[in-house]
């Protein structure tokens, strides 16, 4: 009989989450980069084609729960 943890469905699925958690390391890295650059950003001294994407990004930072967001910016602050 094949014990569970040698079975070949919770291999797959320990892959799975290990790649999801990969992914969201990535993730919040990208997050945290995206908080710092919106923070020091001068709207102003933008291209005018550039301001719906800046503005976008903003509003994809700031819909970010306070908790991913302290994940992001620790995780920005660990790669640099």
């Amino acid at each position: 009989m094949i014990k569970p943890a040698e079975h070949p469905a919770v291999a797959m699925l320990r892959s799975e989450i290990e790649m999801m958690m990969s992914d969201r390391e990535a993730l919040l890295r990208v997050a945290g980069a995206a908080a710092k650059l919106v923070e020091i950003l001068n709207i102003a001294r933008l291209p005018v084609s550039a301001i719906p994407l800046a503005e976008a990004l903003s509003s994809s930072v700031n819909a970010l729960s306070e908790d991913s967001l302290k994940d992001a910016l620790q995780a920005q602050k660990q790669r640099a």
